[in-house]
């Protein structure tokens, strides 16, 4: 048996070692779920890992759409990813003065819609010439070291992921 149905999944199991409140956003690595009740410590309780939220924001406006992180240290909802965790999307706006987001929880992450296209990235050139904001600098190697040979092989490797990031839109087009 490869697997066997346990629950439906919108809720998990959750014994945590300090007590948790209805409401509090808990983070299990890279998985947040959300308190539904009372949780005791060493007690086995509910985490709601799906459902719409009323959730504590930080300071300034979260347009509705928006990627929606838990910055844990300051218990809010924000739009900065950094080293915070992903929570789920806005699904409704949320003004610079209003107290809380409205979130789906854990909501399909897309790539295509974190990233904007911008301004293009231009292709990196090796040591054979382009401008120097886009051309990796000569290299004073020692003799019998083979850096060049690697860079080149790095360039044309980075030059194929941003074809293919252009190819699918995240990165606009030279």
């Amino acid at each position: 048996m490869l697997a066997r149905y346990v629950q439906k999944g919108d809720a998990i199991d959750y014994r945590p070692a300090e007590a948790v409140a209805a409401g509090d956003v808990v983070i299990i690595a890279d998985l947040i779920g959300i308190a539904r009740l009372d949780i005791e410590a060493n007690t086995l309780g509910s985490l709601a890992v799906v459902g719409v939220f009323d959730v504590v924001k930080a300071d300034g406006a979260i347009p509705s759409g928006s990627t929606v992180y838990w910055d844990a240290g300051a218990k809010k909802a924000t739009t900065v990813s950094g080293s915070n965790h992903y929570l789920g999307k806005a699904i409704a706006a949320a003004e610079a003065a209003d107290d809380t987001v409205r979130v789906l929880l854990n909501a399909p992450y897309s790539l295509a819609t974190t990233f904007v296209a911008g301004d293009p990235i231009t292709d990196l050139t090796d040591n054979s010439g382009g401008t120097p904001s886009d051309t990796i600098p000569v290299l004073a190697c020692e003799s019998g070291c083979d850096c060049k040979h690697a860079i080149a092989s790095l360039t044309k490797k980075t030059n194929t992921i941003l074809a293919a990031l252009r190819a699918v839109g995240i990165i606009a087009s030279e």
